[in-house]
């Protein structure tokens, strides 16, 4: 007979222990969730902004490679008898096909929607830097695509006395979308590239400052 007592006891105690740790479980289980999927999110926004950068430079890379701009090629600068600036043209053909080319190269890379992936240590979901490198790597997938336009812009900046630079700068603007189980965005960002310059001896009046758009 008290044996019988003794041992529901102990069934009872397992019991509640068990019950206690379910509900332990259920608990990390939710506040690791809560923590998990906004990291998970920042990670991923940041990777996709990473792989966006990089196929942009690749392409950009590739395109001036290949046929190297020269300043002549978008500007021509006229000077009046007396030396001073006449005039500074753009060539618009010549920019029309430029942003083209870049811009059809940058999206028929973002066309292709491929699915990128990165791993994590566990610990770093914690967001706690003694753990940050603990635990098994989790794999994390995400798809990429987006939309792109190219245009290309003046700035003028002083290189000495009577002396101007005349950068001529291409802005990719482009729009990211990243889509994964935790995360779904658009991000916009520009990067600029340099595409020629040269030195204008003279003063340059103010009305050329947006001659290349």
């Amino acid at each position: 007979m008290l044996y019988r007592r003794k041992k529901r006891r102990i069934h009872k105690r397992l019991r509640r222990l068990l019950v206690f740790s379910v509900i332990l479980l259920v608990c990390a289980v939710i506040l690791f969730e809560a923590q998990a999927v906004p990291f998970t999110a920042k990670c991923v926004k940041k990777q996709s902004k990473t792989i966006s950068t990089r196929i942009i430079n690749q392409c950009v890379e590739k395109i001036l490679s290949d046929s190297p701009p020269e300043y002549n090629d978008f500007a021509d600068v006229k000077y009046s008898d007396s030396g001073c600036v006449q005039s500074i043209s753009a060539n618009t053909k010549n920019i029309n096909k430029l942003k083209a080319k870049i811009t059809l190269a940058i999206q028929k890379e973002l066309d292709k929607g491929k699915s990128y992936s990165f791993s994590l240590p566990l610990g770093a979901f914690t967001d706690l830097t003694l753990l940050s490198t603990l635990g098994p790597l989790v794999e994390i997938n995400f798809i990429l695509t987006g939309s792109v336009n190219c245009k290309l812009k003046s700035a003028f900046e002083s290189g000495g006395v009577n002396q101007t630079v005349h950068h001529i700068i291409l802005t990719v603007d482009t729009e990211i979308i990243t889509i994964s189980p935790e995360y779904r965005e658009q991000t916009r960002f520009s990067t600029d590239f340099e595409i020629a310059q040269t030195v204008i001896v003279g003063s340059v009046p103010s009305t050329f400052a947006d001659i290349v758009r």
